[in-house]
């Protein structure tokens, strides 16, 4: 192999491990959602990404927490979920999206057992897949068999569920002990 050529071939090979992966930030920033037994919480995002020619599509999610106190349901990959792309104009490189269970907009949602008892924490990573294109997959001439530049990669970011008790199933045991007290009591008598 001639110098020129290996010049170029370990450029191509720096260039392309060079490049930056996406940005994501789950909302709220810190990860951690809360919510009691029976409850839904979820997450919602930030994506941005600056390279140029490069677009890049978020293609599903998963939660790496346990899954005895919930389940995780992953809004990315829903028929009903939109497109979220970032990318060059037409679309933008950065994208915020809420999260809003009644749209299943953002990442997804943790639905919380309803036997989940006592205080806990569901801590975790949620792992974002994504496709990388040189092509806006939005667009009209879009063709994934020649644009497709990275199938399936992913991102992961920590985030983690805080489970409260009910603050009503508190207060009933606080107020039924003093009865279940008086009644132990004349029993005894």
């Amino acid at each position: 192999m001639n110098r020129a050529a290996l010049t170029f071939f370990l450029a191509a090979i720096f260039a392309w491990c060079s490049q930056a992966a996406p940005v994501l930030t789950t909302l709220p920033a810190s990860g951690t959602v809360s919510g009691s037994p029976g409850g839904v919480v979820g997450w919602g995002f930030t994506l941005s990404d600056n390279t140029p020619s490069e677009w890049v599509l978020l293609t599903g999610s998963q939660f790496t927490g346990s899954p005895i106190f919930g389940t995780y349901i992953d809004y990315l990959s829903s028929n009903s979920a939109p497109a979220y792309v970032v990318g060059p104009s037409p679309e933008s490189s950065t994208i915020q999206v809420p999260w809003n269970h009644s749209t299943m907009a953002g990442l997804g949602e943790f639905d919380i057992n309803s036997t989940a008892a006592g205080a806990l924490t569901v801590a975790g990573n949620i792992l974002v897949h994504y496709s990388v294109f040189s092509q806006d997959p939005l667009g009209p001439n879009f063709n994934p068999d020649t644009a497709t530049l990275v199938a399936d990669a992913t991102v992961s970011v920590p985030a983690q569920v805080n489970i409260a008790p009910e603050p009503d199933s508190a207060w009933i045991i606080s107020a039924l002990l003093p009865l279940a007290w008086l009644w132990r009591r004349r029993a005894l008598a």
